[in-house]
């Protein structure tokens, strides 16, 4: 939209969120007692270039998530990983993501040791699975010879039973990881009480919200269009 003044576009009034199924928007919240969130990051992963800014990634996450709510990986390996996510709320991945169009559940996130299938992902029980923040590349990039079709690791991972999921489309640049999660879990963690009494649960509805506020943020700076487009939020 263009007028006499500044220029401008939809997402100056629109916080944007898509879903693959209407299924999706009608399931019902978890109610996650106690609350956890495991945050899983992969700066060094064998045959895949470094991310260093992810170890900064999970430095911005633990100055606004508590300490007791948090699981934290480095270097971890896909059994661990696996053996978190029934008691987990919230997960997210700082590393390299991989997809696979002609089978889906073949698509992986990269971890220490190998890759991550959604196949083990769906394999396992998560009643608590609300949200899950994918800072890896490509995870929402579906197959350029089915348009139509949402086949990728995001949607995937909401038919394995979360309920949202923040994904990008394509890769993103190592360092916009950080500003991104912090801006998006500062404001999830903004009502957050000033002392450690008692317990406190992000509402997870807000994730497109959030996000929406730290894309804006990292746009503001005057990065190229092609930084801050990618990242979206699926699912409700």
């Amino acid at each position: 939209m263009y007028n006499a003044g500044e220029p401008q576009c939809v997402s100056d009034y629109v916080v944007s969120s898509y879903t693959p199924t209407i299924t999706t928007l009608l399931s019902d919240v978890p109610v996650s007692n106690p609350f956890k969130m495991m945050v899983v990051i992969e700066p060094d992963t064998l045959h895949h270039s470094r991310l260093p800014y992810t170890v900064d990634e999970l430095q911005r996450i633990e100055s606004h998530v508590p300490e007791k709510d948090l699981i934290k990986f480095q270097s971890a390996n896909v059994e661990e990983v696996v053996l978190h996510l029934s008691t987990t709320s919230i997960a997210h991945f700082a590393c390299h993501g991989q997809q696979h169009p002609e089978n889906p559940l073949e698509s992986s996130l990269m971890l220490h040791d190998g890759p991550l299938k959604v196949s083990q992902i769906m394999q396992q029980p998560t009643p608590n699975a609300r949200l899950a923040f994918l800072g890896a590349c490509q995870t929402a990039m579906g197959d350029k010879t089915l348009p139509d079709e949402a086949i990728h690791l995001a949607s995937t991972l909401l038919f394995a039973g979360f309920q949202g999921v923040v994904t990008t489309m394509w890769s993103i640049s190592d360092e916009d990881g950080p500003k991104v999660a912090d801006a998006f879990y500062e404001y999830l963690y903004r009502k957050k009480p000033s002392t450690s009494a008692g317990t406190f649960q992000p509402d997870t509805g807000e994730a497109a919200q959030a996000l929406y506020i730290a894309v804006d943020k990292l746009r503001s700076e005057g990065v190229s269009f092609k930084r801050w487009v990618p990242f979206i939020h699926m699912g409700r």
